[in-house]
């Protein structure tokens, strides 16, 4: 067939088919092509091999590069990426196949997975309208996965229009309540400062009613004082009275002293006029006894003067001592007129202070039931104040509640 062929063309041969079993096993990456042996019979045949030899090669580049688009699609599958499609080509009908195999099933993957993540996007941004059209292509587990979102799309759906319109009815209720509570805590605060100037009212009228009844007592022993006052003032107009009596008799004694007196520098007087008339009888030698009879007449007429001006001393103090006496009895009579009022004033006193003393035991019971009713005030005032921050937390609660439905679109 060859003609003839030495021993080294057949190791040539062996050595070319041994490099090319390499080759086409990928032990070696680039071949090495026999152009030219000198034997054209072996030329040509190496020729035609390298032709051969030349389009497996390219077949096997081709599909190295398929399969190498295949692994670096798989990983990027594998990290949840599918829309990469393997774009080369091979005339390989086996490698063929598998890529456009491959490339349906990421068209088919990639096909789910935009229906998937639109309606779990358009889920997540608060829109429940929309669903996944589930095409009989996908079975099994894709298909069950799109049929369970769309449930979970309806199960949301209904929770959203069961939020709004529950919202809606909570939001009208908590502002209704919200409006109690206001009303409430604002009438309950009125009552609460209502109760607590009463009870400033009622402690000062405790106050002022103490206050009185101490003074009531005060002015009970007070009017016993001035009542024993009264009466040791009567007793002394009294002996005012019986002591200007003694003056008068006294007054009268003098006035009949001073008559006495009176008459004796009368006598006198009369005496010394007789001495000095016999004086004047006797001549030179009556002479001194003229000088002693003038020295007498003269403190006779003085002791008359003296008696005169005691005796109208004397009548002045008998009138003052008679106006006394009359003071002394318009006293008497006042006094027991003034014992007469005080007597009636101490015992309408002590009818007061008993009256008083009643009326602050029965105003310290008020009190007291203002005080509990006050503290009661201010526990609900407490609680009304604390049920009104709950109404306005729900209220508030309910506002966003309404708002959070409001944002979300649903059938």
């Amino acid at each position: 067939m060859f003609g003839a062929i030495s021993n080294k063309d057949l190791e040539t041969i062996d050595n070319y088919f041994k490099q090319f079993i390499k080759f086409i096993s990928y032990d070696k990456n680039e071949f090495n092509y026999i152009e030219s042996t000198g034997n054209k019979k072996l030329d040509s045949m190496f020729k035609s091999w390298n032709e051969q030899i030349k389009t497996i090669d390219k077949r096997n580049k081709e599909d190295m590069k398929v399969l190498g688009e295949i692994v670096l699609t798989a990983d990027k599958v594998e990290q949840g990426i599918y829309k990469c499609r393997i774009k080369g080509n091979s005339s390989n009908p086996t490698i063929s196949t598998l890529r456009n195999t491959l490339n349906k099933m990421l068209v088919s993957i990639d096909d789910a997975t935009s229906r998937l993540l639109r309606v779990v996007n358009s889920y997540t941004n608060n829109d429940f309208t929309d669903s996944i059209k589930v095409v009989d292509k996908y079975k099994e587990e894709m298909r069950s996965l799109m049929e369970s979102i769309n449930v979970l799309g309806k199960v949301l759906n209904d929770n959203a229009r069961n939020n709004y319109n529950n919202g809606e009815v909570l939001e009208k209720n908590s502002f209704v309540m919200t409006s109690s509570m206001n009303n409430l805590a604002s009438k309950t605060n009125e009552q609460a400062a209502s109760l607590e100037q009463t009870s400033a009212a009622i402690e000062e009228i405790t106050n002022i009613t103490r206050n009185n009844t101490q003074n009531a007592t005060k002015m009970a022993s007070l009017g016993h004082i001035v009542k024993k006052s009264v009466l040791e003032g009567e007793d002394l107009a009294s002996k005012t009275a019986k002591s200007m009596d003694e003056i008068n008799d006294k007054v009268k004694a003098i006035n009949e002293s001073i008559s006495i007196i009176d008459q004796i520098a009368f006598q006198t007087n009369i005496l010394s006029l007789n001495a000095a008339v016999e004086a004047a009888t006797a001549g030179e030698a009556g002479k001194g006894f003229a000088v002693v009879a003038q020295e007498v007449r003269n403190l006779a007429s003085r002791s008359a003067e003296a008696a005169h001006e005691i005796k109208n001393l004397v009548e002045e103090a008998t009138l003052k001592a008679n106006d006394g006496k009359k003071v002394s009895s318009d006293m008497i009579n006042g006094y027991e007129e003034l014992n007469n009022n005080i007597t009636q004033t101490i015992q309408i006193i002590e009818d007061v202070s008993n009256a008083s003393k009643e009326q602050i035991t029965r105003i310290e019971q008020i009190n007291q039931a203002v005080d509990m009713l006050d503290r009661f005030t201010q526990e609900n005032v407490a609680e009304s104040n604390q049920v009104k921050a709950i109404a306005q937390n729900v209220s508030k609660l309910a506002h966003q509640l309404l708002i959070d439905a409001q944002s979300k679109k649903f059938n």
